[in-house]
């Protein structure tokens, strides 16, 4: 469900495993082609617009922004019955399990994190950059997941401590992503000194928010995360900055309003988080005027 970036990608491995896999989108098209390792590859997978015509899945990937959850709603419905094994859930953010489970009935629910450089095109076309792992929770549920993907060229993991790795990844989506996504730059935009030094703070405030959550993360791991990140390849971008640019919805409550919500509710101070916050909803309300901009001239 889904077959942007991160849902074409998986899907494209899964089927070129030799699963049969059934793809539920809102834009239709003829079939999946994905650019990875310099070359065209093509997925001949149904297509599917109308939830009506979803069948029953053995798994059901979730791979839709966490924000469009509430418009999956029907597929999830129609798609989840006795044979189906679980519902995997690729999303950002943390909180998973309660986002979906209103809509997937006794079906279990697999969090996931989500590491894969991809971007998408245009409906249909995906090009992947690089790396593709999914963690998971250990268990029965995440062995059975990993082992659709065992010839495949992703990796799943089975992570002891998942709420660890799903914190650790939300420090990157608030550290790094916001910022290409305001400056419209890709990641070579944190070798500036100065917006290295705000990614850390956005990352330090994360920390703190996590630690008095009980989540054993450590201070310096901000330093660690943002020059790791400034030596990635430059012209990689993130999925908030793929989606500003073209004039999509932004995940702002999922990631940023996340690490907010949290820091007020445990008396955590995050005044760059909340400042970011406050820049990400107004560019994300701008991206709703004609032409995707406030034309200031042309106000009363």
């Amino acid at each position: 469900m889904g077959a942007g970036a991160i849902g074409g990608y998986f899907a494209y491995e899964l089927g070129r495993a030799g699963h049969d896999v059934v793809l539920c989108v809102r834009r239709g098209f003829d079939r999946l082609v994905v650019e990875t390792e310099g070359r065209l590859e093509t997925l001949d997978a149904p297509v599917l617009t109308d939830p009506g015509c979803c069948p029953i899945g053995e798994w059901v990937i979730l791979a839709t922004k966490a924000h469009q959850t509430a418009s999956a709603a029907e597929w999830l419905h129609r798609a989840c019955g006795g044979p189906t094994r679980g519902v995997a859930v690729l999303q950002n953010g943390i909180d998973h399990r309660d986002r979906v489970a209103s809509w997937t009935g006794n079906t279990p629910v697999l969090p996931t994190v989500v590491r894969c450089a991809a971007e998408v095109l245009f409906p249909g076309r995906v090009r992947h950059h690089g790396f593709s792992t999914l963690d998971v929770p250990d268990g029965s549920l995440g062995r059975d997941f990993a082992a659709l993907f065992a010839r495949t060229a992703a990796t799943v993991v089975q992570r002891d401590e998942f709420e660890l790795a799903q914190w650790r990844k939300l420090l990157q989506n608030v550290a790094i992503a916001p910022l290409t996504a305001l400056t419209g730059r890709r990641l070579e935009v944190l070798r500036r000194d100065d917006v290295g030094a705000l990614a850390t703070g956005l990352a330090r405030e994360a920390i703190a928010v996590g630690r008095a959550a009980g989540l054993p993360l450590a201070p310096e791991e901000a330093d660690a995360l943002v020059e790791e990140t400034r030596f990635v390849a430059p012209d990689m971008g993130t999925s908030m900055l793929y989606d500003r640019l073209a004039g999509r919805p932004l995940e702002v409550e999922e990631l940023t309003g996340a690490v907010v919500r949290k820091g007020n509710a445990l008396g955590v101070p995050v005044p760059l988080n909340i400042a970011i916050s406050a820049l990400l909803s107004a560019v994300d309300e701008a991206s709703r005027w004609p032409g995707g901009v406030v034309d200031l001239n042309d106000q009363p």
